[in-house]
């Protein structure tokens, strides 16, 4: 099946998606999308007001590309969306225009940033504010945020100033990452949303940037290893062609992803070309929890999974075969039945290789764990693999660790651990798309 059908479009008034998605680029990291019978702009850079502001300087931040469109000409739009606060994300010269345009439209933007969003002229009444792991309905469409890190994962008071979108509807999942690098449990966050498109930023970094306040983005083979990890079907690579020192040249990142052998289909986006997503048939998504032993860690989550995601299947397993066919821990039984989750019934089991190919996710809670299960992978399976810990604490790689022979009180700190990251995991998983087939 064609993930992405492309063709010439030179009107934006005429984007339209019948079914699952359409996008036309706007420059940058913005985009035109319709989806879920909405018109939503994200990260729309359409003025000079950047040129103005840094006239002079080291970096001007004079255009290499016109303007596409005037915001003002963008018409039928619902939504804008914006990433964070930086500029060429939340312009000043684009959104008085248009929201004057779009008299009923709507912005969403990062809680943190709603007092520069306010300043950038977004009337109060017209704003609506998400933090990372929230999802709001747009009408048609849900927009789920995902922690950002440009350069690092920054929390204020009011939550991340960094943020990706998760846009679900007409059965397709775009994610839009905003500006960001890599970071420990990135992946473990986009997995569950089964991403039919990667919008991905593929400017780079380096250290002369760095120095003159210019924060970096994923490089071109980072981004294309990130698809890879969250099992993504497609990828545009956008956040280019605008400022010359903050840029990747198309040839040169032509030549670079013809050396690479990706799974899913993977390219630079172009100026003037309108993309279609369509929708996949996909059942319920299956997880599988592992820890070492299977009677601490992992039964715990696969119960507390049990029972957020009804019609789900979920199970858990060890990498070890000590405690084949035990039941779980007294300790984890009793912590776990002092919470209200039952866990009757369970009793260990250890991986196997067919689990690979029966699930959709597998979770390790540690470092060794993770080891253990990407020794076992079979090439080409088609499970994700990852830690259930950032899941619950974006950017952090320690892991869960086993209360195996320690006291109750750590098998209390471990059950919140295990209870936290279940809860965002079960919240990804029910803002995917699930179209079963005949």
């Amino acid at each position: 099946m064609t993930i992405l059908a492309r063709q010439p479009l030179t009107d934006p008034a005429l984007l339209a998606a019948p079914m699952g998605a359409a996008l036309w680029w706007l420059g940058q990291a913005g985009f035109l999308i319709a989806q879920g019978g909405l018109r939503i702009v994200i990260d729309a850079y359409l003025s000079d007001s950047l040129a103005v502001k840094y006239a002079g300087s080291r970096f001007p931040h004079r255009r290499m590309m016109p303007t596409p469109v005037d915001p003002g000409g963008l018409t039928g739009i619902d939504w804008l969306l914006c990433t964070h606060g930086h500029t060429d994300h939340m312009d000043p010269g684009t959104i008085p225009a248009l929201l004057a345009a779009n008299p009923g439209a709507r912005v969403l933007a990062p809680r943190a940033e709603r007092a520069r969003a306010l300043e950038r002229g977004v009337p109060e009444a017209r704003l609506v504010l998400i933090d990372a792991g929230e999802t709001v309905d747009l009408g048609g469409v849900t927009c789920t945020a995902t922690p950002a890190a440009h350069e690092d994962l920054v929390r204020g008071p009011d939550g991340f100033l960094y943020l990706g979108y998760a846009l679900t509807g007409g059965g397709v999942t775009l994610w839009h990452s905003g500006d960001t690098l890599p970071y420990a449990g990135l992946a473990e966050w986009l997995a569950p949303l089964r991403v039919d498109l990667a919008l991905l930023p593929v400017n780079g970094r380096d250290a002369t940037r760095a120095a003159n306040g210019v924060p970096g983005n994923l490089t071109l083979e980072e981004a294309v290893e990130l698809t890879a990890s969250i099992g993504a079907r497609a990828m545009l690579g956008h956040h280019f062609g605008l400022f010359e020192f903050n840029t990747l040249d198309p040839d040169e990142g032509a030549a670079r992803l013809s050396q690479l052998s990706p799974r899913a289909s993977v390219e630079l986006v172009k100026s003037g070309m309108a993309y279609a997503v369509v929708p996949l048939t996909k059942a319920p998504l299956s997880v599988l929890l592992v820890c070492k032993g299977n009677i601490c860690r992992s039964p715990t989550a696969e119960a507390i999974l049990r029972g957020l995601l009804p019609g789900h299947r979920i199970a858990s397993a060890a990498i070890m075969d000590w405690n084949v066919g035990k039941p779980p821990h007294p300790d984890s039984i009793a912590v776990a039945t002092g919470r209200g989750v039952g866990m009757a019934g369970q009793v260990a089991r250890q991986v196997q290789v067919a689990d690979f190919d029966d699930f959709d996710l597998i979770l390790g809670m540690d470092g060794e764990n993770m080891a253990a299960l990407s020794a076992l992978r079979p090439a080409g399976s088609k499970a994700r693999l990852g830690m259930l810990g950032p899941l619950g604490q974006p950017g952090d790689a320690s892991g869960i660790a086993d209360p195996w022979g320690k006291g109750r009180a750590e098998f209390e700190a471990v059950f919140d651990q295990i209870d936290t990251a279940c809860r965002r995991l079960a919240a990804l998983i029910v803002a995917s798309p699930q179209i079963q087939g005949d």
